[in-house]
Parts: C-alpha cells; sequence; structure tokens
C-alpha cells in the first residue's frame, strides 16, 4: 500500500511541476523533458541490471549461512557482520537494497539488516572514494568515518529492541 502511495505522490508532483514549467512558456518544460530523458537513458540500464543482479543475489545467497551469520539469533556478531559488508557493498540503491532484500528472503534479522543498510548509507566505500575523498578531503571522511562508526552498531542494537 504504501509503494501505491508513493507512487502516487510522485506522479502527482511530476505532473504538477510538470504543469508549471509548461505554463512559463519559456521552453523549460522542453528542457526538462529533455533533461528527465538525459537521465533516464543513464539511468534505465544500471536499473535494468542492478535488478538483474539483485536477483540472481537473492537466488544464490545461501540461506543456511545468511541464516547462520545475520539471522535473527546471531545477534551482536550478526549485527557487526553486516555493518562490515554494508560497508564495503559497493554500487547504489538498487544493490544495496537488493542485497538487504535477498538478506532477508533468507532469513537474515531485521537488525542484521537495518545495520548493513545503515552501514552503506554512511560507509559505502565506492562513494566514499570516488566522490566524498576528492570533494571534501582526507581528514574530513576520516573524521566523519570516525565520528559514524557507532551509528550501524547501534541501529542494529536499538532494532532488536523492536517488536518486529
Amino acid at each position: 500500500m504504501t509503494l501505491i502511495i508513493f507512487s502516487v505522490f510522485l506522479w502527482g508532483a511530476t505532473l504538477a511541476l510538470g504543469g508549471m514549467a509548461a505554463r512559463r512558456k519559456d521552453g523549460t518544460f522542453g528542457h526538462g523533458v529533455r533533461l528527465a530523458l538525459r537521465e533516464a537513458t543513464f539511468v534505465a540500464p544500471r536499473l535494468v541490471i542492478g535488478i538483474l543482479g539483485a536477483g540472481f543475489v537473492a537466488e544464490l545467497l545461501p540461506a543456511e549461512t545468511i541464516r547462520t551469520f545475520l539471522g535473527s539469533g546471531s545477534g551482536s556478531l550478526g549485527i557487526l557482520i553486516a555493518t562490515a559488508a554494508g560497508g564495503i557493498v559497493s554500487g547504489g540503491p538498487v544493490v544495496a537494497y537488493a542485497v538487504g532484500g535477498a538478506a532477508l528472503a533468507a532469513d537474515a534479522g531485521v537488525p542484521q539488516v537495518m545495520a548493513f543498510v545503515t552501514a552503506w548509507l554512511l560507509f559505502s566505500v565506492n562513494r566514499t572514494i570516488v566522490w566524498e575523498v576528492p570533494v571534501m578531503g582526507g581528514r574530513y571522511v576520516r573524521s566523519r568515518m570516525l565520528l559514524s562508526l557507532p551509528v550501524p552498531l547501534a541501529v542494529g542494537h536499538l532494532a532488536l529492541l523492536l517488536p518486529v
């Protein structure tokens, strides 16, 4: 249901903004459509590859291994493993969320997957090396990572308290 509500909201916002751009009659609408098509041609192949890859990951994840190391019974060790895995997973949200979803489908615990996704959000090696270090500098990145280190662990451990 949430997906439907969010999709309706996105479509509504897009149509409203498109209408506003069209009313300007200064080429804004056409320029916006061209930019959107350019982005779509850039993103669409990656989405397809990411979704296919996620499907393969979901099928290839050994459920018994996931259950052992990341299952609800894995506790703090599972949260630590998930945090480390989240930090080294390369790729965008299509990959990270697909891996998290596949882990859930293979009986990973919710706290462990929450730690995984939080670590990916904070420490994605690819994003850090390609974007953050060149733009913000190594000293900043080291400080941010050091200060952020306990966050996925805290999220995972707090999630242990949830009745999910």
